[in-house]
């Protein structure tokens, strides 16, 4: 029996030691800019993980010169950037550390390094569309603006995804601001609605402004995939769920720790999304066919 309890008490003491290694793993968290509502929420996220050691660093404050920054790179197990800011200022530094990314706008079009991991921003092309026609039956005509440089590849797997299910989209490639706006005005006499996609040269706020004054002037809706184009005047928003994003940024973050390797340089979204469906827009289109029994899907209505 006496064995026994030495047993049990030698395992007892290794509970604190295993907690206090843990503790020593360093998780550098860079932030584009902390002020910025869903950069915050998702800092605040992984600073819950109470069991590693956090640095944060928020590039909007000049507090951080680059060589201090780079002294905690050298230290940190790994970095965790928060926005594209950080992710581009990370990768010029050229320095061998494991990095985890999310909150970037069409990931796709920036570099990859070898040990670079994220989530990304947009959900599949796929289910969008299927809540687009469950949501809006009548809906034939989608068009879509995009820079080809950042999206040809995913244009070419929607427009495919788009006809199984009964949609045509008509897609218009942008070189530069002032071609998307004289594309514009043929563009939305083309189509049913606009779908404003994760891409980064559409979302300058001259080309933002320019989509949503047509928008009026042709009485056609726009769609998008973040909460930001509520406010001017999208009729509905299919985005991934934010706190999905942040447990798998943890769990991408603790996998590496472990030291494994993730499966994919990017990940999709978890199939979790958050709709929001603007009420007063709705009302500007009345010849837009709505179907009432979605509602019990959508998480938010403007009204």
């Amino acid at each position: 029996m006496k064995r026994y309890n030495l047993i049990f008490i030698f395992i007892l003491s290794l509970l604190p030691l295993h907690r206090a290694v843990a503790i020593h793993e360093k998780i550098l968290i860079i932030n584009s800019n902390a002020q910025i509502l869903k950069y915050q929420r998702a800092q605040q996220a992984i600073e819950k993980k109470d069991i590693y050691e956090i640095t944060l660093i928020d590039l909007a404050n000049n507090k951080w010169s680059d060589k201090t920054i780079n002294s905690h790179i050298q230290q940190t197990d790994v970095i965790y950037c928060i926005g594209s800011l950080a992710y581009q200022f990370v990768v010029q530094q050229n320095i061998d550390k494991p990095m985890v990314y999310s909150d970037i706008i069409n990931s796709r079009r920036l570099p990859y390094r070898k040990n670079t991991y994220g989530i990304a921003t947009e959900l599949p092309a796929g289910m969008s569309l299927h809540m687009y026609r469950y949501i809006f039956p009548s809906l034939k005509k989608l068009g879509i603006l995009y820079n080809p440089n950042q999206n040809q590849e995913w244009i070419h797997e929607a427009t495919k995804t788009a006809k199984d299910i009964g949609y045509d989209i008509i897609s218009q490639a942008i070189t530069d601001d002032d071609h998307l706006e004289h594309s514009l005005p043929a563009l939305f006499a083309k189509v049913d609605a606009l779908w404003i996609i994760s891409d980064s040269s559409i979302a300058s706020q001259k080309n933002v402004a320019n989509a949503f004054s047509q928008s009026k002037i042709m009485e056609k809706p726009i769609f998008s995939y973040d909460p930001f184009y509520i406010k001017l005047g999208a009729l509905l928003v299919i985005s991934a769920d934010k706190p999905a994003i942040s447990r798998q940024v943890t769990y991408l973050i603790d996998e590496i720790l472990r030291g494994q390797i993730p499966h994919q340089k990017t990940s999709a979204p978890a199939i979790s999304t958050h709709i929001i469906l603007n009420m007063k827009a709705l009302e500007q289109y009345p010849h837009l066919e709505f179907n009432s029994k979605s509602l019990d899907t959508i998480n938010h209505i403007i009204e």
